[in-house]
């Protein structure tokens, strides 16, 4: 396995979990929240560090991990990096800033949402099979369907199993403006 900057990502996201359940403080400390609600400086970048649960934790890394390599060899170490950043603390300034929502926001979906919207943009007619539907979809309808269902669970649903949509969707955005800006 060559040394990349997604494994040092899952890395860092996988020991600031662990640190949160040994240090329950980090779990106040890191999350972020909105402005009015508790808002501080550094939120916008450590609460994609931070998650929720086990679960939580595994599947955006198998999301990350899956997508990320291929996004990684096409944009490079330094670009894929500045995307997952960017993506992060950007969709982070969006929701403390923006999200009607008061509820505090954890882990790493609004960079992954990004990084997906680089996969389609790059590999847009790839297809990916997502469990547990066997069926395969391409990387363009996979992220245009997602955005669709964030967009309507915001509308709809908008407090739907303590998940954030708006980030979903802030990241998305960015993401596909990200690319576009490079190319």
């Amino acid at each position: 396995m060559r040394n990349t900057v997604l494994l040092h990502l899952i890395i860092i996201n996988a020991l600031v979990w662990l640190a949160g359940l040994r240090f329950p403080w980090l779990r106040e400390l890191l999350p972020l929240y909105k402005y009015g609600y508790g808002f501080k400086w550094w939120q916008p970048l450590s609460y994609f560090f931070m998650h929720a649960s086990w679960w939580h934790i595994l599947v955006n890394m198998i999301v990350l991990w899956s997508l990320g390599l291929e996004v990684e060899a096409v944009l490079g170490k330094r670009q894929f990096l500045r995307l997952y950043f960017f993506v992060g603390i950007a969709s982070g300034l969006c929701l403390a800033f923006l999200d009607p929502s008061p509820v505090a926001v954890v882990g790493a979906s609004t960079s992954i949402s990004g990084i997906l919207a680089a996969y389609a943009y790059f590999f847009p007619s790839s297809h990916l099979v997502i469990f547990p539907v066997p069926i395969p979809i391409s990387a363009k309808w996979l992220a245009l369907g997602f955005g669709l269902i964030s967009l309507g669970f915001l509308l709809w649903a908008p407090a739907w199993g303590g998940i954030s949509h708006f980030g979903h969707l802030c990241g998305l955005v960015l993401g596909w403006v990200y690319v576009r800006w490079l190319r």
